[in-house]
């Protein structure tokens, strides 16, 4: 009996073990690539594509095929990553990068748009006064020494404006611990906090601005004593916030606030500035 369906039950093992099931390497890409002023970089090469005269590149869906049995057992779709190398002549190289944990499993058909990518041209001048006009979102410190911003047009993997140290810093923020002196309620003693300060600030062409500074105040801790022993425990402090508006003045390579934007001095330097970023480092006028 078993040997009639002997050539049955080989057919099915080897149509399982050589079977294979589709994974995507890449998906389709399009996107558009322009210049600092808004014009297409015609003919620039991504992957192995080239812009069109607009500037608008598509990249094919790229799958490859994995052996049936080996995936089920590894019980997840595979990782996806993308690299994939933007070049023109005359401008700055950038790479577009993406990672999913498990996209590799996605069906046929995949595709992402990146939008617009925009090239800056080797030695190009970045004139401040182009730039400066937007909406900022700083990263500082409580003081609001160095305020570390960037603007709707950033993009985190943009190797041609950014580096390790400025993405840390808008990432993550400057977190400094200070000691705390408000009592949580009456039975416990303030410890320490991790304070994270953010400024939104609009800067307009007529010279005014309106912002808000926020306050976020992360891993609190509090204690009291209960006999020889020590308890501490987290708590939450509420975050708080306030809104400013008034003038500045922008001076070639300086923006002077108001007093209201902040109590202390408000002279600062630009010492970086780029379409997405800019770096403003307080200055001493005495």
């Amino acid at each position: 009996m078993f040997k009639n369906h002997l050539p049955t039950c080989l057919a099915i093992s080897i149509c399982l073990f050589s079977s294979c099931i589709s994974r995507l390497s890449r998906p389709a890409i399009t996107g558009t690539i322009l210049d600092y002023q808004n014009k297409p970089v015609v003919g620039c090469k991504v992957g192995e594509a080239f812009t069109d005269a607009n500037g608008k590149f598509y990249l094919k869906e790229i799958r490859y095929n994995k052996f049936f049995i080996p995936e089920i057992f590894t019980m997840e779709a595979p990782p996806l990553h993308i690299s994939e190398d933007i070049k023109k002549e005359g401008f700055l190289s950038y790479t577009i990068e993406g990672h999913n944990a498990f996209g590799g499993g996605q069906g046929k058909g995949a595709a992402t748009s990146i939008d617009t990518i925009y090239l800056k041209r080797v030695n190009e001048i970045i004139k401040p006064e182009d730039y400066i006009y937007a909406n900022w979102i700083f990263t500082t410190n409580k003081n609001l020494d160095t305020l570390y911003g960037t603007n709707a047009n950033f993009r985190l993997q943009n190797s041609v404006t950014n580096n390790r140290d400025f993405v840390e810093k808008v990432q993550y923020g400057l977190t400094y611990r200070f000691n705390a002196t408000k009592k949580p309620d009456s039975t416990w003693s303030a410890e320490s906090y991790d304070l994270k300060t953010t400024y939104s600030v609009l800067l307009k062409t007529n010279s005014t601005y309106s912002g808000k500074k926020v306050r976020e105040y992360k891993n609190p801790w509090k204690h009291r004593m209960e006999y020889d022993r020590t308890y501490r425990e987290p708590y939450i402090i509420p975050s708080d916030s306030i809104n400013t508006k008034g003038t500045f003045s922008f001076l070639k390579d300086k923006i002077i606030f108001d007093g209201n934007f902040n109590k202390a001095k408000n002279n600062y330097k630009i010492d970086s500035i780029d379409r997405d970023i800019i770096i403003l480092t307080r200055i001493n006028t005495d």
